[in-house]
């Protein structure tokens, strides 16, 4: 599945993170960081609805827990939520697109687990209004396991403009 470039975390690694934000990651989240720590996943294109219509993005890194420049887990949670409120307080990033998109899980409230699709174009500011605007979250999955398990590869066939979808785990 992934590709790990960041090495192991422990689980105090992952208490401590939980700490530091203020929030309890969800179990399949914290096996998956235990297992992967972050990396690059294959496949790793995904759909969701925006406004009413089907969009695609793609996983472009998971986030990790390591003293890292790039993809820090902990460098997010200080630019999305701690130095800005552009995420509501339960809600954490956990991976990002190419286009600077943020993949979202939340951490509290009755949509504990629930995977988001956070669209920078429609930022909202959480100094201001309140942690249910989710206007610019939109809902992927029901949890991480199955955030995971949807993941699939868009294939360009030569002779067709149309993509194919191809499914896998």
């Amino acid at each position: 599945f992934p590709v790990t470039i960041t090495g192991s975390v422990s689980i105090n690694d992952i208490e401590a993170m939980e700490k530091f934000v203020g929030l309890k990651f969800p179990d399949e989240y914290r096996a998956h960081l235990l297992q992967y720590n972050g990396g690059r996943c294959f496949p790793n294109t995904f759909k969701f609805i925006e406004n009413g219509h089907w969009t695609e993005s793609i996983v472009d890194w998971f986030l990790a827990i390591y003293d890292g420049k790039y993809d820090n887990l902990e460098k997010y949670i200080n630019t999305y939520k701690i130095n800005e409120k552009r995420l509501p307080v339960h809600i954490i990033p956990i991976a990002h697109d190419p286009g600077g998109n943020l993949i979202c899980i939340s951490c509290d409230t009755d949509d504990k687990g629930c995977i988001y699709f956070w669209d920078h174009e429609n930022e909202v500011d959480y100094s201001v209004n309140d942690d249910s605007d989710y206007s610019n979250l939109y809902l992927v999955a029901n949890g991480f396991n199955e955030f995971i398990d949807g993941l699939y590869d868009v294939v360009d066939d030569d002779d067709d403009d149309d993509d194919n979808i191809v499914t896998g785990k």
